[in-house]
């Protein structure tokens, strides 16, 4: 099957997390691979997922639609750099259980 295909090819490839800039404000989530590394970024799907639930906190009120709709709002505004920012952030408060 295709997935077990990808889960294969994941187990001979390095993957390298980095910051990827946007392009056109478009966040970028991975490069192509390059010589059996593939750059990731987490960074736009942290700060997505960080954002979403906080706005749950901060309005309970909201339906899930409203909470998308405001993420991706937010989302668009936010610049490599603060995203950057907010990313050090997260990493800073990040309980990994140790």
């Amino acid at each position: 099957s295709l997935l077990m295909r990808v889960l294969a090819r994941l187990g001979q490839l390095t993957i390298k997390e980095q910051y990827l800039d946007s392009e056109d404000g478009q966040p970028v989530y991975a490069l192509g691979e390059t010589g059996g590394t593939i750059p990731v970024t987490p960074v736009p799907h942290i700060a997505d997922s960080c954002i979403h639930e906080i706005l749950h906190e901060l309005h309970p009120e909201y339906s899930e639609r409203a909470i998308q709709s405001l993420t991706g709002k937010l989302m668009k505004q936010l610049t490599d750099d603060e995203l950057r920012t907010f990313y050090a952030e997260y990493k800073r408060r990040l309980d990994d259980g140790e």
